[in-house]
This record gives structure tokens, sequence and C-alpha cells, in this order.
């Protein structure tokens, strides 16, 4: 095996052991298992966290569910206008353009 090819699979085995050592709670993927399970609650305290550490899909998500509240996810999603637009003006800033289109949904609702 070639010196180059033995650090490519060298580097490879090493992000496939990170990616198993990471908090699975922290990720993007474990925020939309929980949500698709109808975990509503966890899943948006972890779009939140993720949101909080630059994650624009996350805001995104966060925002949204916080701006439709408890009539679509539950008694344990309170609804929250001024979190949701904090949260989706951050995601369409970072260029996550169905943000900016929840921000002018929720504008014109006024």
């Amino acid at each position: 095996m070639s010196h180059t090819r033995a650090h490519l699979l060298g580097t490879l085995l090493l992000a496939v052991a990170s990616a198993a050592h990471a908090d699975p709670s922290s990720s993007i993927e474990a925020a939309h298992q929980a949500y698709h399970w109808g975990q509503f609650d966890r899943s948006l305290a972890m779009y939140e966290q993720l949101a909080a550490q630059g994650n624009a899909e996350a805001a995104e998500r966060a925002g949204y569910m916080l701006m439709q509240g408890p009539g679509v996810y539950g008694p344990k999603v309170s609804r929250d206008e001024v979190r949701a637009a904090a949260l989706l003006e951050q995601a369409a800033s970072a260029g996550r353009p169905h943000a900016l289109f929840v921000l002018g949904m929720a504008g014109s609702a006024d």
C-alpha cells in the first residue's frame, strides 16, 4: 500500500472513530430523530442547543417549532414569537431561505 493511500485510510478510520464517539445528543441527526419520534420538547431543546453553537438548520427548525407552539407540537412546546423570530433571523442571515419565508409569513399575519 502506498504511503498516500495508507495516510488516506488512516484519516478515514480516525474520522469514523471520532464520529462513533461523538455525543449523539448534540447532533442534528439525533434532534431530527427525536422530532420524528414525536419527542418535540426534546428535539426543540436539542435544536436550540445546536443553534446556540451556530447551526443554521437547527435555528430554523427551532424557530419554526416555537412559532407554531402547542397547536402543532403539543403542550410541551410553548409558542414564543420573540425567541422564534430571533432563531429564524439567525437562520435567515446564515442563508436558510425557508427561515426568511417563515419570518415573512409571520410578519404578514400581524
